[in-house]
């Protein structure tokens, strides 16, 4: 999973931790935030992935055996995709 902020977040994050390499980083996806030392700034990330992640359900290939029925929906609509 990723997780993206704007331009001026990810400056000042390398910013800091170029400077102080062993500075701790903490990322809170249920308030979606990620914190550097003293710094702290607003992160995305894809609800799908998050619930995931804060649910212990992060299971990729298991989400699409459980929702077969619907991938191969999705599926059938990919051009790239033949079944």
């Amino acid at each position: 999973p990723c997780l993206t902020a704007n331009p001026a977040t990810i400056t000042r994050l390398q910013e800091i931790l170029r400077s102080n390499p062993t500075t701790p980083v903490t990322v809170d996806l249920n308030a979606l935030q990620v914190q550097c030392g003293d710094f702290t700034a607003p992160v995305s990330i894809g609800e799908g992935s998050r619930q995931q992640l804060t649910n212990g359900t992060w299971d990729a290939c298991g989400q699409l055996v459980a929702n077969l029925a619907q991938t191969k929906v999705t599926a059938a609509k990919l051009p790239y995709v033949a079944w």
